[in-house]
């Protein structure tokens, strides 16, 4: 199970904390490490249940990647940041870090990242991979939209980078406009 789940993660975190990093304009009370841990948390409730035997590696995850449960640690998340950050946008981004993760699996989802060769950079599935995101429990319907799987792991690779290139430069900009204003307020 591990070795497979790690397998087949790829580059996700990039893009995952790429919308971290844009969010964090939006929630100042909120550390970036806890946004870009929220938009991991579907990732690694599926390690955890999976160790657990609750889910399996190469089978719809229900419990940690399903829309529905996405939605309901979406809502935990929120609950607990805003209260643990007493800042109710705090607690309403950090849930939408947690379904982030939901929407960007959605649309790139299926990830053939499986048979995906180092030496050759490339996935060779030989044909189109079907939905892998259940939309409530097992054997409800899985959606994904396949971006990656109609897209060379280099392509994918430069996108994932472009957006984690793009969510830093927003933290950026966000880091030197507050270093200025408390400047001017010296």
């Amino acid at each position: 199970m591990r070795s497979k789940k790690i397998k087949e993660a790829g580059l996700g975190p990039f893009g995952h904390c790429a919308v971290a990093l844009a969010a964090k304009p939006a929630a100042p009370k909120a550390p970036l490490g806890v946004l870009c841990l929220a938009t991991e948390i579907p990732d690694i409730l599926a390690v955890a249940l999976g160790y657990a035997g609750i889910e399996r590696a190469g089978a719809p995850l229900p419990w940690s990647h399903g829309l529905f449960m996405s939605a309901v640690w979406s809502v935990a998340g929120a609950l607990l940041a805003g209260r643990l950050y007493r800042d109710f946008r705090a607690g309403v981004v950090v849930g939408l870090m947690v379904l982030s993760h939901w929407v960007l699996d959605f649309i790139s989802h299926p990830i053939p990242f499986s048979t995906f060769s180092w030496r050759t950079w490339r996935w060779s599935y030989g044909h189109l991979l079907p939905s892998d995101l259940p939309l409530f429990f097992a054997g409800s319907p899985t959606v994904g939209l396949g971006l990656y799987n109609s897209i060379s792991a280099i392509q994918a690779s430069i996108l994932e980078l472009g957006m984690f290139a793009v969510g830093l430069t927003v933290y950026t900009r966000y880091v030197l406009r507050k270093g200025a204003a408390r400047l001017e307020s010296s």
